[in-house]
């Protein structure tokens, strides 16, 4: 074979070696790609969380609440005892609210009104509403504006319960005490477990769950379902007739 005759052999292994040391010398230079990595999200900080959600509430002028029992009930004074109470709270000092439970053994539906020291309660036995001196009402007490903040200020050891549903949980221990605003007495030096779920955005508290005993007259084993809800909602309390 002749050496022009042989040239398209030569030139096709040239280019094949120099594809080849191109090929080698590309793979061996490119770095391999980077995976984008997602970014951690940014742990929350619970006593911060609750801190602002008690603010937001402190600013509230009103709010729906609602007090129901997963296990027991709350024993109160006169052989009252409460078993879901439901209402409404206007800021400063005005609290509408229906209470259900026994007296003396009798299930009983009763109504209070509080406007600022004046208070109204149905009588238990004739279901008339009557002026009733908050040192003598068995509910004379009751103030879930005072109580919510001190739930809220006064949660120890918070964390973070994780949940995909959009909205905080908070989980800690409460001083039985922070809850005399709403039940009228409280065990010296107890504490109950709290779970609290906040709403993401706007940061209301949406639900307590407290689970623990609290008055000396309760057995063990009670847990109690704060709801709060309808937040600025204009409700009108006045006078019974």
């Amino acid at each position: 074979m002749s050496l022009l005759e042989s040239r398209p052999l030569v030139a096709s292994a040239i280019a094949a070696g120099v594809l080849l040391v191109i090929s080698c010398g590309s793979s061996a230079t490119k770095p391999d790609p980077t995976p984008v990595g997602v970014p951690a999200p940014t742990p929350v900080d619970p006593a911060a969380l609750l801190d602002a959600s008690g603010h937001v509430m402190e600013d509230l002028d009103s709010f729906h609440f609602r007090l129901t029992h997963r296990s027991g009930n709350t024993p109160l004074s006169g052989n009252f005892v409460v078993d879901k109470a439901e209402g409404e709270v206007v800021k400063p000092d005005r609290i509408s609210a229906k209470f259900s439970g026994s007296f003396g053994g009798f299930a009983i539906n009763s109504g209070l009104i509080t406007l600022g020291d004046l208070s109204f309660m149905t009588n238990p036995l004739t279901d008339k509403w009557e002026i009733v001196p908050p040192e003598v009402s068995p509910l004379g007490f009751f103030d879930p504006r005072r109580g919510i903040a001190a739930i809220m200020s006064q949660v120890e050891q918070p964390s973070v319960v994780p949940g995909s549903d959009g909205a905080y949980r908070v989980k800690g221990k409460l001083p039985a005490g922070a809850l005399r605003a709403l039940l009228g007495s409280a065990l010296r030096d107890a504490t109950v477990d709290v779970v609290l779920t906040l709403d993401a955005e706007a940061l209301h508290l949406l639900e307590a769950v407290i689970d623990g005993r609290v008055t000396p007259a309760e057995e063990d084993g009670v847990v109690r379902v704060i709801t709060l809800s309808r937040f600025d909602e204009p409700f009108v309390i006045e006078p019974p007739l």
